[in-house]
């Protein structure tokens, strides 16, 4: 960024999109006689969330959708802020890549693009990359607006993402609310069965899983756990405890079943490491069952802001190791490893960021409570919004980046200055490419090396 460019920002017969940088261009509009919809198109990008609902379930379609909203609202905050200082914007399309669906109202055309994988608002002249072919459109390019209403614009995708971390955050401790572990419980599910798994099998073939021994001893979901062993369980937090101390020993429980008929079952229970010990040696008993409380805490909504400020504070000391080559390299090396299911409590699932497929598989766990769903939501608005304002273009922070520095330079000079953005290609290259191997990369970690 050494070079001023004083020129107006014209297109002229040499100076066309097409020979704008890739990386830099900005979506053609719709040509002439341009069909404005693809019905075969249309109908797969639809379907997609249909099969994500049926293959996935209910909670990880509602997981997508919600990532389809916090996308949608980032784009409209940008665009919202664009209209409202005077800047052309001509385009808002969820997804990339050729049109599937669109239509005009006013000077702003609105649709579907065929790659479901993020949105965006077209705003006219960017940067002198950018060119305007309409002379009239002058006054109406980013790059000739204030630098605090381009700051305004460029921040408010992030802005966007903020304030809905800070409302999914209230929604889930104040609306939800956090579980009563002294209230009553039923059995929620039966699983478990991956932490049964016994890789060396006596003919060296396949892994033999057992079956989980709530499955064996025939308990079901919404069935209640009134004893074991005589003693008193109504509280939950008693019987794991008195089931953690006894690996590999039988157990009688009295239940009393969703009709409200009462059993006596015999159960033997399982024999696992305990993961929450220094020991590693250390086992504890499992039967394989997750719980559904009947009672919530509703907290204040101060404890949902205080929730976000400890978000944004992690976020912020997180996303620098992020980037860092050692974050790189351990990826690197993960995809060389065996496929496997990976432990959520374990140091890899601490370490290793997600893709937005690991995300919908964690939170469409029907084992999880529904808090987790959604502060997990609010997490990835917080994360998303602080990567975007990293000063790196092709980001939404190096264009802040560079109105900062047009500014400055402003200043000294007395008279507008416009930066040279092709200054910036070979680094804006190298931002794209690091982007292309982590979203590769977590997506291929995801799908065969799952968090669990």
């Amino acid at each position: 960024m050494t070079d001023v460019d004083q020129s107006p920002n014209t297109a002229s017969e040499d100076d066309d999109a097409s020979s704008t940088p890739w990386v830099m261009r900005e979506p053609a509009e719709r040509a002439p006689g341009e069909e404005a919809t693809n019905p075969i198109n249309l109908a797969l990008f639809l379907g997609l969330f249909g099969l994500i609902w049926y293959f996935a379930g209910f909670r990880s379609f509602l997981f997508v959708m919600g990532l389809v909203v916090m996308i949608f609202l980032h784009e409209l905050g940008h665009f919202m802020t664009a209209r409202w200082t005077g800047m052309k914007a001509t385009q808002f399309f969820i997804g990339f890549g050729p049109r599937i669906w669109s239509f005009r109202r006013g000077e702003v055309e609105y649709g579907l693009r065929a790659i479901p994988a993020g949105a965006f608002v077209r705003i006219l002249g960017m940067n002198n990359l950018d060119p305007i072919e309409d002379p009239a459109d002058q006054p109406r390019a980013y790059m000739h607006k204030s630098y605090p209403r381009r700051m305004l614009v460029i921040t408010a995708g992030s802005i966007m993402h903020f304030i809905q971390a800070v409302l999914l955050f209230i929604f889930a401790f104040s609306v939800v609310g956090e579980i009563d572990p002294d209230s009553s419980w039923d059995i929620a599910t039966i699983s478990g069965a991956d932490l049964l798994e016994q890789p060396d099998s006596p003919d060296g073939e396949a892994t033999i899983t057992r079956e989980v021994p709530a499955e064996e001893a025939g308990l079901l979901p919404g069935d209640t756990i009134a004893a074991v062993d005589g003693i008193d369980t109504v509280l939950w937090a008693d019987l794991r405890t008195y089931l953690r101390d006894r690996p590999g020993e039988p157990v009688t429980l009295s239940v009393i079943r969703a009709d409200g008929s009462q059993d006596d079952v015999v159960a033997t229970l399982a024999t696992i490491p305990d993961t929450a010990s220094d020991n590693p040696d250390a086992v504890v008993g499992f039967l394989g069952i997750a719980p559904s409380f009947d009672g919530r805490d509703r907290l204040s909504p101060v404890v949902g802001v205080e929730a976000f400020g400890s978000a944004m504070k992690a976020g912020v000391t997180t996303i620098p190791r992020f980037f860092t080559p050692s974050n790189f390299a351990n990826l690197g090396s993960l995809l060389f490893q065996g496929q496997q299911d990976v432990d959520i409590a374990s140091d890899e699932a601490n370490e290793r960021p997600i893709s937005m497929v690991g995300a919908v598989r964690i939170a469409g766990q029907e084992d999880f409570d529904p808090l987790v769903p959604i502060t997990f939501l609010a997490f990835i608005n917080v994360f998303v919004g602080l990567v975007n304002l990293v000063p790196l273009l092709p980001l939404d922070g190096g264009h802040a980046a560079i109105a900062t520095y047009e500014r400055i330079r402003s200043q000294f000079t007395k008279e507008p200055y416009h930066a040279d953005v092709a200054k910036l290609l070979p680094m804006t290259y190298g931002v794209v490419m690091l982007l292309a191997f982590l979203f590769i990369s977590t997506v291929w970690l995801d799908i065969f090396r799952p968090i669990s």
